[in-house]
């Protein structure tokens, strides 16, 4: 049928290994947040100054979906403690709302970050809870996604890196792999 040529071969295989040296330099960026442990966290407690579940549009490559946001503001602290979270096509989260509906009425909230971002303006928020210290939102809630993004973007990044190795070293590739071509086969 239709045979591709060396360049285009070349153009896929290249195009392969810069997608998996993404896919895996992505896995990278998920891991501080993946192995925080309740040891790394501090707690910084607070009236509430402001709480608020705010919904926006967004769009990538022609694909428009929802990002909801919480935002949390405590008297006293010039930081912005926030979720984000994409929704796809609702315009509502009801985690968020509910985090809300109980800081409002609490007026008291206790968030937890890292204590290494204890001087960041939005730090990353691993856990909140009400001033009756009632956890509305906890670590397994932070991690819940990473646990199978993770995995996913360095097999996507091993499969593509694959690809250009294959291409670019073929013998190599089939000694590793101990692959037998049709020449190294004999009929009985």
């Amino acid at each position: 049928m239709f045979k591709k040529s060396n360049s285009s071969k070349r153009f896929f295989a290249d195009a392969a290994f810069g997608v998996g040296v993404a896919c895996i330099g992505g896995a990278f960026f998920f891991i501080p947040t993946l192995f925080t442990t309740e040891q790394n966290l501090i707690p910084i407690n607070g009236k509430v100054q402001n709480v608020e579940a705010v919904y926006t549009q967004v769009s990538s490559q022609g694909h428009k979906s929802v990002k909801s946001e919480l935002l949390l503001n405590l008297q006293d602290d010039n930081r912005v403690f926030k979720l984000a979270k994409n929704i796809e096509q609702s315009w509502n989260n009801e985690k968020y709302e509910q985090i809300e509906k109980e800081l409002k009425k609490s007026g008291e909230a206790t968030i937890w970050i890292k204590a290494s971002a204890q001087f960041d303006l939005e730090p990353e928020v691993f856990q909140i809870a009400n001033g009756k210290e009632s956890i509305l939102y906890d670590l397994s809630d932070v991690k819940s996604e990473l646990y199978w993004l993770f995995p996913f973007f360095i097999i996507m990044g091993l499969f593509n890196l694959g690809i250009y190795f294959h291409h670019k070293f073929p013998e190599h590739f089939k000694t590793i792999f101990k692959i037998k071509t049709s020449e190294n086969t004999v009929c009985n």
